[in-house]
């Protein structure tokens, strides 16, 4: 009878995949339910889709079951115990106050689909808790292109991965002074949880040293919500009133990072979730990697023939197409090769290495580079050159 929301029954997988997808919303309808009256309809709607994928006599069986699995790694529920993925078996996705987590945010998201049919929901769920990464790429590449065409697409789109946040003053000059055309409400207003609450009442934010976007706050801690964007910072005490305040890094980890300087929130704006974390957050490391070839003597292009892949790289005589892909579930990555095979080299950036034997063991006819073997590559095609 369930059938109908989630289309027919299919392999193991795509069941973990729809109760991970269903849990994500559940969880974030649960955040804002005192701010949203049909936020309990919509928890009781994903219950049904966790539900489905279990079958009778498994799994929760009330919204209030559900929240009470959200707070407790999802490995526990029985569709995703003993499942190839630790991460997504160790993810909680609300913290002891009923917040997302930032695993929510930073990983959970990387498995959200459209489930339980079209309801009204869509009309106040964040694109990253209910669309494929891959459909909110494909409707920022179509609303672009519409107004671009191919050459504007390269600029406008790098234009938003080089200023996905900045005042309103600041980011109307840039667009004048480049003539680039951003997606008609490409920008919005600074999350809430992404600004920092001064004593004198002033709001500041930071962005984050890679990818420029506001890190998040919580009570005086700083992070990106990506985490290989790595740097946590800490806001000291002491801050006289009216002043600026400051954050000192608090974890030991790499690389050496300058240190964020707060901005005013006033008047300041934000590319949206969705667009940030899977165009702005690739983006980042395709427009780093472009850098570092050119500084080798290669010519890239980016995005070529109407985006079917990321970098085209021409190194004397040599030429190289590859597809950047920074997914924090290599599962996911897994299952989203297999459902669209590529047609050029997949390259890991250094952040996810790590990942290429677990890629190559699942898909031997896979080609696979990585940021440091592709770099040493076409430093050899210069040099024959």
């Amino acid at each position: 009878m369930t059938e109908w929301l989630v289309g027919a029954r299919d392999a193991s997988a795509e069941r973990a995949h729809r109760v991970v997808a269903a849990a994500l919303r559940a969880a974030y309808a649960w955040t804002v339910r005192r701010q949203r009256r049909d936020a309990m309809r919509e928890v009781a709607r994903m219950t049904g889709v966790v539900m489905e994928a279990h079958g009778p006599g498994s799994g929760p069986t009330t919204p209030h079951d559900l929240v009470a699995c959200l707070r407790q790694p999802l490995g526990l529920l029985p569709v995703l115990a003993g499942g190839s993925d630790d991460d997504i078996a160790r993810l909680v996705l609300l913290d002891g106050d009923d917040r997302l987590t930032p695993d929510a945010y930073d990983l959970a998201c990387e498995y959200a689909l459209p489930v339980g049919g079209a309801p009204d929901s869509t009309q106040w769920m964040p694109t990253w808790t209910r669309m494929r990464a891959e459909q909110i790429r494909s409707d920022t590449f179509v609303a672009l292109v519409e107004v671009n065409g191919q050459r504007g697409y390269v600029s406008s789109r790098q234009f938003l991965i080089e200023h996905p946040a900045g005042s309103h003053a600041e980011l109307s000059e840039r667009i004048s002074e480049t003539g680039v055309r951003p997606p008609r409400r490409g920008y919005t207003e600074i999350p809430a949880d992404h600004l920092y609450h001064a004593s004198d009442g002033q709001r500041w934010w930071w962005p984050c040293a890679v990818c420029r976007w506001p890190m998040a706050v919580t009570r005086t801690t700083v992070r990106c919500r990506y985490r290989p964007h790595a740097a946590v910072y800490q806001v000291p005490r002491g801050r006289s009133a009216g002043s600026r305040p400051t954050v000192k890094r608090i974890d030991e980890g790499r690389p050496r990072l300058a240190t964020p300087v707060a901005r005013p929130a006033d008047g300041c704006l934000c590319v949206e979730f969705g667009i940030w974390r899977f165009l702005v957050v690739p983006g980042a490391s395709e427009l780093r990697v472009k850098r570092s070839l050119e500084a080798l003597g290669a010519a890239v292009e980016l995005w070529p023939e109407r985006d079917s892949y990321d970098l085209r790289v021409l190194a004397g005589g040599t030429e190289f197409r590859v597809d950047l892909k920074e997914y924090r579930s290599v599962h996911r990555l897994i299952a989203d090769l297999r459902a669209k095979p590529p047609s050029v080299r997949i390259l890991l950036p250094k952040t996810h290495e790590h990942q290429r034997g677990t890629l190559e063991a699942a898909l031997p006819a896979l080609r696979v580079t990585t940021e440091t073997k592709f770099c040493t590559e076409v430093r050899r095609a210069l040099k024959a050159a």
